[in-house]
């Protein structure tokens, strides 16, 4: 533990992979993800870079030694070595734990969520924000804060004061035909989960738009949408004073499509 510098410092990224009777789903997106994230923190000689085959052999020789076949799985990449703040190397070690899921299959909420908006914290925009970095007090803050509350989740606004994301979740915003997502310069997380909903809303017959988005254009709101990579897409009722009751007509739609990536017959 004394040389783990994620425990000590932070230094690390992570990735929580959905596993659905056996396959890894969304494997390449969560790769570039991881890739980039490990290039920007120096943590990976750039001559021998992780290819997606050897990311692919991690997880799978971790997925033969489960019982489960669906699964949550979390996977952590730390720097090693000594060294305070400035890293002695730039090689990684990773650790990988799991949690078995109900079903293969996305599932909508049967209740929708009830989010609250964080007053305690807000998000920074910098080449870290739209990475799953283990230096996450932010969201802990915000979980805190969710907890005080009794919300379901909450907003969580960047230094600007546009919204950015959930604790751990994307966000999206349907007005008529036309939904609307925080742009990754907002200070979100490059979702993968947010990837797949924005290439099926591109299909649909509906308009997308990626920009700032503030408190109170959620007022007009006909449905709003949490997404991760684990749940899909979960349907929002209220967020408390900024929205009238919502609808998830579009959000069963959205997780219809979802579970046919799984099973095509669907």
């Amino acid at each position: 533990m004394h040389l783990n510098r994620a425990f000590k410092y932070g230094d690390g990224l992570f990735e929580t992979i959905r596993v659905s009777n056996g396959t890894i789903l969304f494997l390449e997106a969560h790769f570039a993800r991881l890739s980039k994230g490990l290039n920007i923190l120096h943590m990976q000689d750039s001559q021998k870079p992780l290819s997606i085959e050897k990311f692919q052999k991690i997880v799978q020789d971790f997925l033969s030694k489960q019982s489960d076949a669906n699964l949550r799985i979390r996977i952590t990449f730390f720097r090693q070595g000594a060294g305070l703040y400035t890293p002695q190397e730039i090689a990684y070690d990773y650790y990988i734990e799991s949690s078995p899921l109900e079903s293969a299959f996305f599932s909508l909420n049967p209740k929708g969520l009830n989010l609250g908006c964080c007053t305690s914290v807000q998000l920074s925009i910098d080449q870290l924000s739209n990475l799953k970095t283990t230096s996450a007090l932010p969201y802990v803050l915000a979980g805190l804060e969710k907890k005080e509350n009794a919300w379901d989740d909450c907003l969580i606004l960047n230094s600007e004061g546009a919204i950015a994301e959930s604790i751990a979740a994307n966000i999206f915003i349907l007005k008529g035909k036309q939904v609307f997502t925080p742009a990754l310069n907002q200070g979100c997380i490059a979702g993968v989960m947010r990837q797949n909903v924005i290439k099926i809303i591109k299909k649909l017959d509906l308009e997308l738009y990626e920009e700032a988005i503030f408190l109170e254009d959620i007022k007009d709101a006909d449905e709003i949408w949490l997404t991760n990579a684990i749940r899909g897409i979960q349907w929002v009722k209220e967020v408390s004073n900024h929205s009238n009751l919502l609808k998830n007509n579009l959000a069963k739609r959205l997780t219809n499509h979802l579970n046919r990536i799984i099973s095509p017959k669907l």
